[in-house]
């Protein structure tokens, strides 16, 4: 049986940090401050963080330890927004889906790979398509 689990927990390991990898990447090729390589560790973190807490196996635990997920990534998106010198803020929709991918890494730990996968997707669609068709629509950010 724990043959089983462990195989359940790698398969979330490698899922988790393979979406993370995945959109990363897409930030990485729009040259945003953070790349394929934190995308990977917040959502495999933020995976991890959920199996131990589920692991516990008590949900008070899981209650307790998912607000800390989320404070946690507050701390990094907060990081990633900075000043430009244009006194414009840049980095806001990358700390937002940092953030998301956080989330998405809680649902691989909870094993919800269909929403996981989807909402993988759907921050995609928001991150590629939806910026390009602002483009063509003329639609400038602030951000």
């Amino acid at each position: 049986m724990t043959v089983v689990l462990d195989a359940v927990i790698i398969t979330k390991i490698f899922l988790s940090a393979a979406i993370g990898i995945l959109v990363g990447l897409e930030r990485s090729l729009s040259r945003n401050p953070a790349g394929t390589r934190t995308h990977a560790l917040v959502c495999m973190g933020s995976c991890l963080f959920t199996i131990i807490s589920l692991d516990l196996g008590s949900p008070t635990e899981f209650a307790r330890v998912l607000p800390g997920i989320v404070t946690g990534i507050g701390f990094i998106g907060g990081g990633i927004i900075y000043q430009s010198r244009q006194g414009g803020k840049r980095g806001l929709t990358t700390a937002a889906d940092i953030w998301s991918m956080a989330a998405v890494g809680i649902l691989v730990g909870m094993g919800s790979y269909g929403v996981a996968l989807v909402a993988a997707l759907v921050i995609l669609f928001i991150l590629r398509p939806l910026k390009l068709l602002e483009k063509k629509l003329g639609i400038k950010t602030a951000l």
